[in-house]
C-alpha cells in the first residue's frame, strides 16, 4: 500500500507485515480491543518524531526545584517556546519524598489528548542528567558506571574519556565516536579493540595507526585504507620502519600538517572500495551497523536481534517497528524511543521495566498505563491518578474513542510536546531540517545565545609544542561556527603525547565533522560496480564512492 506523508509529503510503502504488526499489538482493554491505524508519516519523519524528545550533548547551567543549588541539566532554564520545568538530580527524583500520583488530574474529553498530556508533563519533576554509578563525570549523560570523563554519552564503562558518543568499555578515549573496547583514541569512529590511533575510523584489532580507514589487524599503517594483517604501510604500500616513522613525523605536531592529512585521507575515503553495507553475521537484514541480527529491516545500530523493522538503536530486541534507543529485551513494543526491557508498549517515551503501558514517559518498573508521566512502581493509572483494574478498563476505552474523534489515535507525541529545540536533539543527525522548515512544521528551534559567540583575541599556536599551560584559560573561537569552547587540562595533556595540535573547532563541530563518516538513515535500491547484483545499501546513487556487493567485496579486499 502507497500513501503520502502528512509531514513532508513524500510517497511510503506501507507492507503486510506491518499491518499485520499492527494487529497483533492493538492494545485490548477488558474485552475491546483497538486497533492501530496504519501510520501517516513516512518512515522518515516518524524517525523524527520520535528522536525530536532526545537531547544528547547540550546541557545547560539550571537549579534544583528542591534546594535551589545550581546544576547542569539537558534543560535550559529559559527557552524561546517558553517551556520551563521542575529539575531534579538523580538523587532527588529516585527518592521517596515526592510520588507521581500527587500530580493526578482527570481527563477532559472536551480537550485534545496531547495538550492535557503536555500540561501534566509541564508539572512532573524531570531529572536533571541520566547516569547511574559514575564517579566525577558532572557533563555527561546516558552514562553509567564511568569515571573521570567529560563531554561523553551514551556511554558505560569508561575511564578518563573526553568529547566522544557511544564510548563502550574503554578509556583514554578523546574526540571520538562509536567506540569499542579501546585504549588511547583520538579523532577516531567505529573502531573496535584498537590502542593507540588517531584520525581511524571502521577498523578492527589494530594498533599505532593512524589517519585510516578500514583496517583490520593491523600495526604501524598511516594514511591507509582496505588492508588486513599489515605493518609498517605508508600510502598503502609497505616501507621500512625508518621510512615509516620519518613519513609519519611529517604529518604530525602542526596545524598544516594535520589538515594536509585530514585531506589526503578524505581523497584515499572516496577511492577506496566499500562494502554495500555494515552488516556482520545477520540473515535476512537489511540497513547499516547490523550485528548478529535476523529478520531485522531497515535498522540501523542493531545487534542481537530478530523481527523488527525501522529501528534506530537496538539491542537484543524483538518484534518492534518504529522504535529508538531500545536496550535488552524490549518486546512488542511500536513508536517507542528510550527503553529497557519493556513488553507491549506504545506511543511511549523512556518507559523502563514495564509492560502495558501506552502513551506515556518517564515510567518505571509499571504496569497498565495510560496517559501517565513520571511514575514509579505503578499500575492502572491514567494522567497519574490510581484506578483499580475495573475502573481502568473502563475508563481507557472513551478516552481512545475520543482520540480517535480528534484524529491523536495512532499518533505519536507532537514535536511540539518535547522540550527542546528540533536543532539540540539527534532528530536533527538523522533528519537534518533547517530553521524555516522545522518551524514550518511546527517544531521548536533553540537559536544561540550571542553570550557563548564572543571573539577570539588568542592565537592559537601552529605547533603543539608551542601551545602554553596558560592556553587552558583563553577562550577560544570556533572557525566553523564561531562558537566559543575551552582546552581542558587533559586535552592539553593528551594533545602533547601524542604531538597533534590544539583543535581550532568547537566539540560539537568536532562530532558533528566525525559523523558525516557515516551515511544518513536511508536505503536505496541500486546494483553492485562489480558484478551488477542488485543491492539495499545507504550509499545513494549519485554518490562518488565505490560500493560492492559483499561477494564482490571480500574477494577484492581480501
Amino acid at each position: 500500500m502507497t500513501s503520502t506523508c502528512t509531514t513532508c509529503q513524500s510517497a511510503y510503502e506501507i507492507t503486510n507485515q506491518e499491518l499485520e504488526f499492527l494487529k497483533k499489538i492493538a492494545p485490548k482493554i477488558g474485552e475491546q480491543t483497538f486497533e492501530i491505524p496504519a501510520p501517516t508519516n513516512c518512515p522518515s519523519c516518524r524517525l523524527a518524531l520520535r528522536t525530536v524528545h532526545r537531547n544528547e550533548q547540550n546541557m545547560y547551567h539550571n537549579v534544583s526545584a528542591v534546594t535551589g543549588k545550581p546544576l547542569i541539566a539537558l534543560y535550559s532554564p529559559d527557552t524561546e517556546w517558553g517551556k520551563k520545568y521542575r529539575i531534579y538530580t538523580h538523587e532527588e527524583w529516585w527518592s521517596e519524598n515526592w510520588d507521581g500520583l500527587s500530580y493526578g488530574q482527570d481527563f477532559d474529553f472536551s480537550r485534545p489528548f496531547f495538550e492535557q498530556f503536555n500540561e501534566l508533563s509541564a508539572k512532573i519533576p524531570h531529572v536533571n542528567l541520566i547516569q547511574i554509578g559514575n564517579e566525577n563525570c558532572q557533563y555527561t549523560t546516558g552514562t553509567g558506571y564511568c569515571k573521570n570523563c567529560h563531554l561523553i554519552n551514551c556511554s558505560e564503562n569508561s575511564e578518563d574519556c573526553y568529547y566522544g558518543k557511544l564510548v563502550q568499555n574503554s578509556r583514554d578515549i578523546m574526540d571520538s565516536d562509536y567506540v569499542y573496547d579501546s585504549e588511547l583514541l583520538y579523532e577516531c569512529f567505529y573502531v573496535k579493540n584498537c590502542n593507540n590511533c588517531i584520525y581511524t575510523s571502521y577498523s578492527q584489532n589494530s594498533y599505532d595507526c593512524g589517519f585510516s580507514e578500514n583496517l583490520k589487524g593491523c600495526r604501524n599503517c598511516f594514511l591507509s585504507t582496505n588492508l588486513n594483517n599489515k605493518e609498517f604501510y605508508f600510502m598503502n604500500e609497505p616501507v621500512s620502519k625508518e621510512l615509516y616513522t620519518q613519513k609519519v613525523q611529517e604529518f604530525l605536531g602542526s596545524h598544516n600538517a594535520v589538515q594536509k592529512a585530514k585531506e589526503i585521507i578524505s581523497d584515499l575515503r572516496k577511492k577506496r572500495i566499500h562494502k554495500y553495507a555494515n552488516i556482520i553475521n545477520s540473515e535476512n537484514s537489511s540497513g547499516d551497523f547490523l550485528t548478529n541480527t535476523q529478520n531485522c529491516t531497515d535498522c540501523y545500530d542493531v545487534n542481537d536481534s530478530q523481527d523488527c523493522k525501522y529501528i534506530k538503536v537496538g539491542v537484543n530486541v524483538k518484534d518492534l517497528i518504529d522504535c529508538s534507543n531500545m536496550y535488552l529485551k524490549p518486546e512488542l513494543n511500536y513508536q517507542v524511543m528510550g527503553t529497557i526491557e519493556t513488553y507491549n508498549v506504545i506511543f511511549s517515551l523512556y518507559v523502563f521495566h514495564s509492560q502495558n503501558v501506552a502513551y506515556s514517559e518517564f515510567c518505571f518498573n509499571s504496569s497498565n498505563l495510560f496517559g501517565c508521566s513520571g511514575l514509579r512502581k505503578k499500575q492502572y493509572c491514567i494522567f497519574n491518578k490510581q484506578y483499580t483494574k475495573e475502573q481502568y478498563e473502563e475508563l481507557v476505552p472513551p478516552i481512545i474513542a475520543h482520540m480517535i474523534k480528534t484524529g491523536e489515535w495512532g499518533q505519536m507525541f507532537p514535536m511540539w510536546h518535547s522540550p527542546y529545540g528540533y536543532n539540540e536533539t539527534v532528530a536533527q543527525d538523522y533528519v537534518p531540517l533547517t530553521k524555516d522548515v522545522a518551524l514550518a512544521r511546527g517544531m521548536h528551534w533553540k537559536d544561540p545565545d550571542q553570550k557563548d559567540y564572543k571573539p577570539q583575541t588568542y592565537q592559537i599556536p601552529e605547533r603543539i609544542a608551542d601551545a602554553p599551560d596558560t592556553i587552558t584559560k583563553e577562550l577560544l573561537a570556533c572557525e566553523n561556527c564561531g562558537k566559543n569552547y575551552r582546552i581542558i587540562p587533559q586535552e592539553l595533556n593528551r594533545l602533547r603525547n601524542i604531538n597533534l595540535p590544539i583543535p581550532h573547532k568547537c566539540p560539537d563541530c568536532r562530532h558533528g565533522e566525525r559523523m558525516t563518516l557515516r551515511n544518513p538513515p536511508r536505503l536505496y535500491a541500486r546494483t553492485c560496480m562489480h558484478c551488477s547484483k542488485p543491492i539495499e545499501t545507504t550509499y545513494a546513487p549519485d554518490r562518488p564512492e565505490i560500493v560492492y556487493c559483499e561477494k564482490c567485496y571480500l574477494e577484492a579486499v581480501y
